[in-house]
């Protein structure tokens, strides 16, 4: 039986962007499973540094800066995060990068099933989308955001990725970096459509949504906007934003978070009566049942189906 030596760690340091780039060009990973781990680590590097010595990263920066973004997430969604940096950090120990694996300490979370209530909780209500639209205090790039979410039911993150060359105002779509990697079509309504004018001002390339101030530390050429050297906003300084919001509104009910706006659209879809087909096309959704989630009508869709439904109370309606 051949044994297997583990490595000493090598002389010297390994940046954390210098290892994801070797643990993500391996061979061993299928594509989506790549792409999947690359947005777990650009989200760790967002939060440490490129920079950072991997063996300098600790168990506490893990849980209380990087996977809190995932705080509000699904089990499931938190859990996945987990098991890609369990990967990644164990890898580096092989490499002999680190002497210890920083994830392993991390708890995962339990999957349990949602009762009928918190889903239907899951979707903001259409009231509170409306005192959200007229929110005050709120900047012209945070309000087109959540417009374009929930218009357009694209994932925050796809919507951050957005360059203004992806746009085409005149038939209000866009095309999005989708899960996969694959360019998918998204489009926008009225709301979206007065709002992007503004925020774009004049500019013809770079990042959609841009950071309020330059970066102090190294980024990519690609998230840079040449004229004002600001950085593209990332996805935790805008769930933080949305959160804020959500304070504001509904300080007692369930938090806000970006996912919200988008099963949000698509829950009212849902209760409005479009087909399934259609929803399904424009979610962008692989399959039906990944849709089941999203069909769980909200109280007052089902107290105005009930009042609808109601025969008695049609009798009793003067003829007008």
């Amino acid at each position: 039986m051949t044994a297997v030596t583990r490595l000493h760690r090598a002389a010297g340091t390994t940046t954390l962007a210098d290892a994801s780039r070797r643990f993500l060009r391996r061979d061993a990973f299928e594509k989506t499973t790549r792409d999947a781990y690359g947005r777990t680590l650009a989200a760790l590097t967002d939060v440490v540094g490129a920079d950072t010595d991997v063996a300098a990263v600790t168990t506490e920066q893990l849980e209380d800066e990087l996977l809190e973004r995932w705080a509000d997430a699904a089990a499931t969604t938190y859990n996945r995060h987990r098991a890609a940096l369990l990967s990644f950090f164990g890898w580096c120990v092989e490499r002999g990068y680190t002497a210890a694996n920083p994830a392993a300490l991390v708890e995962a979370r339990k999957v349990r099933k949602r009762t009928e209530d918190e889903r239907r909780e899951r979707p903001v209500s259409r009231d509170l989308l409306a005192e959200l639209w007229a929110l005050d205090g709120v900047a012209g790039r945070d309000r087109t955001l959540w417009r374009m979410a929930y218009e357009t039911w694209a994932r925050a993150d796809e919507l951050l990725g957005l360059n203004i060359e992806d746009l085409d105002l005149a038939n209000r779509e866009a095309l999005v970096n989708g899960k996969g990697g694959d360019r998918e079509r998204i489009w926008w309504a009225t709301g979206t459509a007065r709002l992007l004018p503004r925020l774009i001002a004049g500019r013809a390339t770079g990042p959609l949504f841009l950071a309020a101030r330059r970066p102090t530390r190294p980024m990519p050429a690609a998230d840079i906007d040449l004229v004002s050297g600001r950085a593209r906003l990332s996805y935790r300084q805008a769930e933080r934003i949305f959160a804020e919001a959500g304070q504001r509104l509904d300080p007692d009910g369930t938090p806000f978070t970006l996912h919200r706006l988008r099963h949000a659209g698509i829950s009212h879809a849902v209760e409005d009566g479009y087909s399934v087909a259609a929803i399904r096309a424009k979610s962008r959704h692989e399959s039906l049942r990944s849709l089941e989630v999203y069909t769980n009508p909200s109280a007052d869709s089902i107290r105005a189906m009930t009042d609808d439904l109601d025969g008695t109370a049609r009798r009793r309606r003067p003829v007008r």
